[in-house]
């Protein structure tokens, strides 16, 4: 009977795992660890659920070479304590982001400024001599710390400094679930939160949108149809395990839509 049974708690296993991937492939990374003083547990790494960036505006023609771009820290538009610290340690995130993944060859933080505005970005732009400037508001946030669910929502904008014209405008959500555990009878399944929710969010939105701007900047990045059905396969079955893509490099393409993009003269700053 003993020999019997070990096919079959194999097989309960086996199903147990693939149904708890099923349910939960989108907001969970695939790191799992197994606790070495509780062989019935299985930890898993809890990521972050987001849709892609909501592009309204995008410029229309390719951007010129060596863009300099001065980032404003976010304004929140919702009413909490601290907004203007909550802004500025977000957009300080994102442009570290956009630092690793090289998104702008000059891209300069302007930490002694107020919350983003419009009209005062552009003018701080212009005479910080920035062809670009780099801005947004947090539209909503939520902070449920290591154990409830983890909310935040940014809207960036990229504005032309010469003809102040906005040439990107982007908008995006992310959650990161509360910590849930999972008895399939056999083993424990528990999820683990990052240590700071609120950055996670914010550093995979400014992947998402930087990879956005990159292709501006450089073009798309070629793929074999292999490799299409590979990323689909991955996209399908596990999230990314590393928010921030690695920076590239590559021959300017055009976009096909959007908005028309007026680069400044050279010397006009």
């Amino acid at each position: 009977m003993r020999t019997a049974a070990r096919p079959l708690h194999a097989a309960l296993l086996f199903s147990a795992l693939i149904l708890g991937a099923c349910a939960t492939v989108r907001g969970i990374d695939e790191h799992i660890s197994i606790d070495p003083a509780d062989k019935n547990v299985i930890y898993r790494d809890q990521w972050v659920e987001r849709t892609a960036p909501e592009v309204h505006v995008r410029p229309a023609n390719s951007a010129p070479e060596g863009l300099r771009a001065l980032f404003i820290p976010f304004r929140v538009s919702q009413q909490m304590q601290n907004p203007d610290s909550a802004g500025y340690g977000l957009a300080r995130t994102v442009w570290q982001t956009w630092l690793t993944m090289q998104v702008f060859p000059n891209l300069e933080f302007s930490g002694d400024d107020t919350p983003y505005r419009r009209d005062r970005a552009v003018d701080l732009g212009r005479r910080r001599g920035a062809d670009i400037v780099v801005g947004g508001f947090v539209t909503y946030i939520y902070a449920g710390g290591t154990a409830g669910a983890t909310q935040l929502a940014l809207q960036v904008e990229i504005h032309d400094t010469r003809s102040g014209q906005m040439i990107w405008s982007m908008s995006q959500s992310g959650l990161i679930p509360a910590s849930r555990t999972n008895d399939y009878f056999l083993f424990v399944t528990k999820t683990r939160l990052p240590s700071d929710p609120l950055h996670a969010i914010a550093q995979a939105i400014a992947s998402d949108m930087g990879r956005e701007i990159q292709d501006w900047l450089s073009g798309p990045s070629p793929r074999s149809k292999m490799q299409q059905l590979d990323k689909s396969a991955q996209d399908l079955l596990l999230p990314p395990r590393d928010p921030v893509p690695p920076p590239r490099s590559g021959p300017a393409r055009p976009a096909d839509e959007g908005t028309k993009y007026t680069p400044a003269p050279s010397g006009a700053f």
